[in-house]
């Protein structure tokens, strides 16, 4: 399986695919195999996982990356022991047999094959408790690398020939396995007496189970161990001086797998063996000692490649009369072995190092632990006191809210009060005024009525007492009449202050002509009282709105600037300019006369309000122009005011007003 394999039928369940690409991983029979199946542990992190294909999942991972030489091994050893007594604790045993053989690895990488083996044998074990016995042969297997690591070849052989003797339970691939790990313990054995008879058992059955490997191999379509058998079986001949079969194998490794691969520095040294089994000493043996410091300066060759080397010059050494290359050969193997016992103290101390810290370690995490607890339960108390005060201000925050909406509702009718009475005594005093002049010459006309009834009952009228009498009544009816006019008109401009759309309907008009129309209109009046009047707008300006209420409020704006801003003055300047903003249009109407006190401006707008009460103004013009602009046309109205430097009017009349806009 490849890692485009990765996903499997769409027909199977999330749970059943995940529990598929375990399994596939759990047939992986070496660490290195897992790198193949990169793509399958990325999918599975993907995956909704029980509690034990988690841990499972984890246990792999940690095995792929104990075959990195360049990963810590100490790390990986305390991850997957903790992971291993997690899943022990927890009992899930598939994940602990992962674990387990995720431990195997990293102690065989630091040489303790002993512990190593357990893990294997525990693996086993549990796989054979959860029903899977392939898994577990192939687990119970795994043990013939960490024995020929450990050059535990006597071991080796017989712990193969058990398994081999139930090949029932046996897949080829493993059975294979078996059979190339078995000739290799006997080439070893037979390598440790070479050049002696006790030797020749060994060869003998090295050489015919790598016959087997080779056939087992090609019967099953085995190409990766096809390619050993062929390798392993050039080695041992040209080991044991036969130079034709030597050759015969490595010509059919050549034709089936090429000339670039693993084997090509292997098959290097079968050259050099048979060059000193077939040809001239002097060259042979310069070959060998060449070939020999190759592999010294390559770190990247096997060390098993260098010991076959050194062993072939000590025996052609002593052979040929090279006793002391012979004798180096030896020391350099010496060397090895305690450069090899070297590493694997240091690889016990440092291990014994980590196992030492660890409780120190986890000691010091309790009381991380400890002083986070106390910390979280410090930070809850504060966070309930914090809350409690929190919840306090709050309660007071809503008592001060109600308290203050109260005061507000309070001021609101205070004002609405104070309006109003402003509004009756306003409109009374303006009100008193007239109806007082047609009282009075009511009653005047009703004393000359009664005289010239008088006057009729005892006859004694006379023609120019008559005609005073009616001019008496002409000149009360005039009085009546001029007092009706001005009650009409006061009743007008206090309908002004609540307008109504159904009062004028709208229409499309050029505010920029009608200002210039007005203006004209107004001339004679602003020229009375030297007033100049300027006028900036666009050539056009066409609205759609209420064109005479907008001619109202122009007006009054004219008449407020007349009675206040020029009221003690004989000249002045007015300046009118309009502009189309995004959305609405903007009237601005300034004048540079006396302008209006800071204490005054919040008032302007009442009705009523005027600071010429009974002379000149009745206070309803500014309030008439806040009524039609607001309620009538929906825009705003806003002014500004300096004393001694005039004031500014804004008036902004949105484009899209709805049915009730100016615009």
């Amino acid at each position: 399986m490849t890692e485009s394999e990765v996903h499997v039928s769409g027909t199977l369940s999330d749970a059943d695919d995940a529990e598929a690409q375990l399994q596939t991983l759990r047939e992986c029979l070496m660490a290195h195999e897992l790198t193949h199946f990169t793509g399958t542990l990325q999918y599975l992190a993907t995956c909704t996982l029980n509690a034990s294909q988690a841990l499972e999942l984890a246990a792999f991972q940690l095995l792929s990356r104990a075959a990195d030489v360049n990963q810590p091994a100490d790390d990986i050893l305390i991850a997957a022991r903790d992971l291993q007594l997690q899943a022990q604790t927890a009992q899930h045993p598939l994940a602990q047999a992962a674990a387990l053989r995720a431990l195997h690895w990293v102690q065989m990488r630091i040489r303790l094959h002993h512990a190593a083996l357990d893990s294997l044998a525990k693996a086993a074990e549990l796989y054979e408790r959860c029903d899977l016995p392939a898994l577990a042969v192939q687990t119970r297997a795994a043990r013939c690398r960490v024995m020929l690591s450990a050059e535990m070849h006597e071991e080796l052989h017989a712990f193969c020939d058990d398994m081999l003797s139930q090949p029932e339970t046996l897949t080829p691939s493993i059975h294979t396995m078996l059979l190339d790990y078995s000739a290799s313990s006997s080439y070893y054995l037979a390598l440790e007496n070479i050049d002696r008879p006790e030797a020749e058992p060994h060869w003998n059955d090295c050489a015919l189970r790598r016959g087997q490997v080779l056939h087992m191999a090609r019967d099953h379509g085995l190409r990766s161990q096809e390619c050993l058998a062929l390798l392993n079986l050039s080695i041992v001949c040209a080991t044991r001086e036969q130079a034709d079969d030597c050759r015969h194998y490595m010509q059919q490794l050549h034709a089936a797998f090429g000339h670039e691969g693993y084997w090509e520095p292997w098959l290097q040294l079968c050259v050099v063996l048979m060059q000193c089994v077939e040809g001239e000493r002097t060259q042979a043996w310069q070959a060998l000692l060449d070939y020999d410091a190759w592999l010294e300066s390559d770190a990247l060759n096997s060390s098993r490649l260098r010991d076959i080397s050194l062993m072939a010059i000590r025996r052609y050494g002593r052979r040929w009369g090279h006793l002391e290359q012979a004798l180096q050969a030896c020391m350099a193997q010496v060397a090895n072995e305690r450069r090899h016992k070297r590493e694997l103290t240091n690889s016990l101390g440092a291990t014994l190092n980590a196992v030492m810290e660890r409780p120190q370690l986890l000691y010091q995490n309790a009381l991380l632990a400890q002083h986070g607890t106390v910390l979280e339960n410090s930070l809850m108390q504060r966070n309930q006191e914090l809350k409690q005060a929190h919840d306090q201000l709050e309660q007071k925050v809503r008592e001060r809210s109600a308290e203050l909406a109260q005061a507000l509702q309070s001021l609101m009718r205070q004002e609405k009060q104070l309006g109003l009475s402003r509004l009756v005594v306003g409109m009374a005093h303006e009100l008193n005024t007239p109806l007082g002049n047609a009282r009075v010459a009511a009653s005047a006309i009703t004393e000359r009525a009664a005289e010239l009834q008088q006057s009729l009952d005892d006859g004694s009228l006379r023609r120019s007492q008559l005609a005073g009498l009616l001019e008496s009544v002409t000149q009360g009816g005039d009085l009546v009449e001029r007092a009706l006019v001005q009650i009409s008109e006061l009743v007008e401009r206090f309908k002004g202050l609540s307008v109504h759309p159904s009062q004028e309907s709208r229409s499309y008009f050029d505010l920029s002509e009608r200002l210039h129309f007005f203006r004209n209109s107004w001339a004679r009046t602003l020229k009375s009282r030297s007033i100049r009047m300027t006028l900036v707008t666009p050539e056009t300006l066409w609205l759609q709105g209420y064109p005479g209420a907008c001619q109202i409020v122009f007006q009054h704006l004219l008449d407020n600037c007349m009675q206040h801003a020029f009221k003690e003055q004989r000249q002045g300047a007015i300046m009118v300019s309009v502009e189309a903003l995004e959305g609405a249009v903007q009237v601005r109407w300034e004048d540079d006369g006396i302008g209006i006190a800071a204490d005054q401006l919040a008032q302007v707008f009442d009705p009523f309000y005027t600071t010429q009460l009974g002379t000149t103004g009745m206070g309803l013009g500014l309030a008439s122009v806040h009524s039609m602009i607001v309620n009538l046309m929906r825009g705003e109205v806003t002014l500004e005011s300096t004393p001694g430097h005039g004031t500014r009017v804004l008036l902004r009349l949105p484009i899209e007003g709805g049915p009730t806009g100016c615009n």
